[in-house]
């Protein structure tokens, strides 16, 4: 018994000691290690110098409605299936995975040969059992997981197995069916991985493309970064804002504070965030990584230079030609900037120099396959400069290839083609060379896959264009029955859009009335005309609040998502610098009074937000019903009908689109609001895209979360068309003076055929004719 004691009391002893056989005092505190190493001139301060907290589980759920983009999932036909993708990060593990799903079934089905199969990955998780008792009710059920076969790209699949007689089945009968709600939830519970620092992983940890989620990734500065500085950090919030595409992105910004999770970081010798204080003086431009002292697992992305120039040169180096690094830590000796974009040359544009493949509209070709009776469409999502200028009904070339398993029988089949969920036109599938569609088309042919290939021309209305587009290619295949006990036909319809068919924009003039606060909400125009914004500058307030470095960043990350290219050759500068602005598309950032340009520039905005006084402006309605019942376009008036000067109190903030006053032709785009942490109220519509696609005028009000656009204020032009097509648009935005001018000219043709027939009668009545 004391033998016991005494061997536990030992075995205590040393689970308490640091580390077995250590010296008293040797094990050395986090503060001290991390001010040894950087005395020792460590570029990365120790990835250990803040003891990692306890991993703590974190639960978060998921709804299907989010992951399937739909109210409900339907499963149908004797086997019908449907898969739900989701995904998990590369920095945490599932520890437990529970499927909490709601669903219905048909009243039916025979219960011994019906059922419900969950498989994640391939891997059967569950059978759920058809019961007469449960049938045609909303049913509960929660399923859980096995955590170890969830990957980063997952795909849940339900299976749906259905019969509703022992014999002479038909396979798509109307009582074949099991609705799933699109209320289930997945429930993930996770705990955060320690990853090893290594620059190769980037863009990972910082961002992931496995994270479905908004990207929010914060940006550390010292107390008073300068504009250099944020317009390095700016190069790397458009980069990351590319990265985060879809998903959206947001930036929050900390002066000389240190948040938990990963973030990024500038320092140069002469402005440093606190907790790099003791590091040794850079030497030059460098990039790194180095665990978070503040939760001791996460990373910090140190982007560190001697001075602003080479924290511009670390952050290029960073979104250019992040493939060759690796490491902890890099020196960046030189870096070649880019040679200047061209105009409407952004990589998440149309080209405008020659047709356009699909191929080069998805990320894989598998996206223009599909297979089965019944398939979801075909989408392929495009962007086009909003500036582009078609004229009287010209129409989008297209030179359609698809291929797809012949059917049956011909004239039942088709193919419909969409552009954003509107009807363009119809294609007949057909069974061999005969038939077909009106146009240019080739005879069918069998490829390499058995498949039939045509090739038909499509015009695309312009009117039906805008900014941002999805063209929808829906295959149908009619079902063929041969009688009860008789039918055969099996699942093995498929179709697909070749990748050679092609989409053409070019040849259309750039034109377009400005302000127009839509273009920007939508494509960043006009300061994406240019995708390393090479002729934009961002004016910030002299003394730039966290809010205001928030919104920068973010504005920029979405101008990098637009583009899909990173804003390398953006300036940042104040107020007083107004040299900077000639020849320049502006962003004003900042509440006033510290935004000083939105006093000066006053009478110039189409409304004023000046902490309790507010200006707001409307404009002459000068639509005519008339007109309009008899279908024609008008422009409205935009000039200043009434205008109210206002005091209040309340939350405010604003959108404000006019002409530059420094270069006639430039574009201002000021983001403001009463107080500067108003200005998240713009980010946070901006983020809602069913909010952003409403904004549209000259001012945008922004009061509890929900826009009010106006268009008022004088407008003006930018681009160039040819003269007759300019007066031709001058005319058909004034019908009025249109239809005057051609009552008169219809007066003058008929006075000048009255002329010429007295003139042919006189001379007919003339002696000797």
């Amino acid at each position: 018994m004391v033998t016991a004691i005494l061997l536990m009391a030992l075995l205590y002893g040393l689970a308490r000691s640091p580390v077995w056989g250590a010296e008293p005092g040797a094990q050395k505190p986090a503060a001290q290690l991390t001010q040894a190493k950087a005395k020792a001139g460590s570029v990365n301060p120790a990835p250990d110098a803040s003891p990692a907290e306890p991993a703590r589980e974190e639960t978060r759920r998921l709804s299907f409605s989010t992951l399937i983009n739909r109210p409900a999932m339907t499963l149908r036909t004797s086997n019908g299936s449907s898969r739900v993708d989701f995904s998990t990060r590369s920095d945490e593990l599932v520890t437990r995975a529970v499927l909490k799903l709601r669903y219905a079934y048909s009243p039916s089905l025979i219960p011994s040969q019906s059922q419900i199969r969950v498989l994640l990955n391939g891997e059967l998780m569950s059978v759920l059992p058809v019961t007469k008792e449960n049938a045609g009710r909303m049913l509960s059920q929660d399923l859980v997981l096995d955590p170890r076969f969830i990957t980063g790209f997952n795909q849940l699949t339900l299976e749906f197995i259905g019969h509703y007689g022992n014999e002479c089945e038909d396979p798509r009968h109307t009582s074949l069916w099991a609705d799933i709600s699109g209320t289930s939830v997945l429930e993930l519970s996770t705990i955060p991985l320690a990853l090893k620092p290594d620059l190769a992983s980037l863009p990972a940890p910082f961002f992931d493309d496995h994270d479905r989620a908004i990207l929010k990734l914060p940006h550390v500065f010292a107390a008073k970064p300068s504009f250099e500085t944020l317009a390095a950090a700016g190069i790397t919030a458009s980069w990351f804002g590319k990265l985060a595409a879809w998903r959206g992105s947001r930036f929050p910004a900390y002066l000389d504070a240190m948040p938990k999770g990963h973030v990024v970081a500038f320092a140069t010798n002469a402005e440093r965030p606190a907790f790099l204080s003791e590091l040794p003086e850079f030497k030059g431009a460098g990039l790194s990584i180095m665990t978070n002292p503040a939760d001791g697992i996460s990373k910090v992305l140190l982007v560190s230079g001697r001075d602003a120039s080479d924290l511009k040169m670390a952050a290029t180096s960073l979104v250019l030609g992040k493939s060759v690094m690796s490491g902890v830590n890099v020196n960046i000796a030189q870096s070649t900037l880019a040679a200047p974009r061209k105009a409407y040359d952004a990589p998440n544009w149309v080209r405008l120099d020659r047709p356009m493949k699909f191929g080069e509209l998805v990320e894989s070709v598998q996206q223009l396959e599909v297979s089965g009776h019944e398939s979801s469409p075909i989408r392929i999502n495009f962007r086009v400069p909003p500036d582009l200028f078609p004229w009287h009904g010209q129409s989008v070339p297209v030179d359609l290839k698809y291929r797809y398993t012949a059917p049956i029988r011909s004239g039942e089949s088709r193919l419909v083609m969409g552009i954003n969920d509107e009807f363009v036109q119809g294609f007949n599938l057909r069974s061999s060379g005969e038939g077909g569609s009106s146009g240019k088309s080739l005879l069918p042919f069998l490829d390499q896959k058995g498949l039939m290939a045509e090739r038909s021309d499509a015009q695309i209305p312009a009117y039906k264009l805008g900014a941002r587009n999805q063209m929808q290619y829906a295959f149908t295949f009619t079902y063929h029955g041969e009688g009860v006990c008789r039918d055969t036909q099996v699942e093995n319809a498929r179709a697909m859009i070749d990748p050679d068919s092609t989409i053409d924009f070019s040849g259309l003039p750039h034109y377009t009335e400005l302000p127009n606060l839509g273009y920007f909400v939508q494509t960043g125009f006009p300061f994406s005309k240019y995708a390393d914004l090479a002729q934009t500058t961002v004016v910030m307030p002299q003394q730039a609040s966290a809010f205001d470095i928030e919104t920068m960043l973010t504005l920029l990350g979405r101008l990098g998502e637009s583009t899909g290219y990173p804003a390398t050759r953006v300036t940042v500068t104040g107020a007083q610098d107004e040299a900077a602005f000639k020849d320049r598309d502006l962003i004003l950032i900042g509440a006033s009074p510290n935004q000083t340009l939105l006093d000066k520039w006053g009478a110039q905005l189409p409304a004023v937000i000046s902490g309790p006084n507010r200006r707001i402006s409307q404009p002459v309605h000068g639509v005519s019903f008339l007109y309009d019942w008899l279908g024609f376009g008008t422009k409205p008036n935009t000039e200043v009908a009434t205008q109210e000067n206002i005091q209040g109190t309340g939350a405010l903030a604003a959108l404000l689109g006019f002409q530059s006053p420094v270069t006639p032709g430039r574009s201002v785009v000021a983001v403001t609001a009463v107080q500067d942490k108003g200005l998240l109220q713009v980010l946070d519509v901006l983020a809602d895209e069913g909010l952003a696609r409403t904004m549209a005028g000259s001012t945008v009000f922004i009061r509890g979360g929900k826009p009010e656009s106006i268009l008022v204020g004088p407008t003006y032009s930018v681009g160039e068309i040819p003269l007759w097509m300019r007066g031709g648009y001058w005319l058909s935005q004034h019908p009025r003076i249109a239809t005057m001018l051609t009552v008169v000219g219809a007066i003058l043709l008929v006075y000048l055929l009255w002329r010429i027939l007295k003139l042919i009668i006189r001379r007919r009545t003339l002696p000797g004719t």
